[in-house]
């Protein structure tokens, strides 16, 4: 399985629509590699990004705000989707892999909802 999460200073980019790199990690048989490779989407416009995750062999995109036509579009190509995350990369990849996720230390302010998990929770992805 291969996971994405859009990275600006050791930590999840705060909005996936306009992120600068993405670094990518390979999951085999519940273990996690080290970074497989960092991508440079500091020139891909936005209507790009669902291809390239797609060339990339993306599974699963773990990501901060993501707009709604964006998110649409990355299910709709069979990508799990783990948006409204905040903090530190490596904690948030952590908790994915451990089952930790959805955790409200890792979500946005105002996208966890009273009692309901993510309040902006996908189809198909938690």
């Amino acid at each position: 399985m291969k996971i994405a999460i859009p990275e600006y200073k050791e930590r999840v980019s705060p909005v996936f629509d306009t992120c600068q790199r993405l670094l990518i990690f390979q999951m085999d048989r519940a273990r996690l590699a080290a970074p497989s490779g960092i991508d440079d989407w500091s020139y891909l416009p936005i209507e790009m990004r669902t291809n390239r995750l797609r060339q990339l062999g993306i599974d699963v995109l773990l990501c901060g705000g993501v707009s709604d036509w964006l998110a649409r579009q990355i299910e709709a190509q069979g990508i799990r989707l783990v948006p409204w995350l905040v903090g530190d990369v490596k904690e948030i990849i952590k908790a994915f892999v451990d089952g930790g996720l959805p955790d409200r230390r890792f979500a946005m302010p105002g996208s966890w909802g009273k009692g309901h998990g993510w309040r902006f929770r996908r189809r198909g992805g938690h």
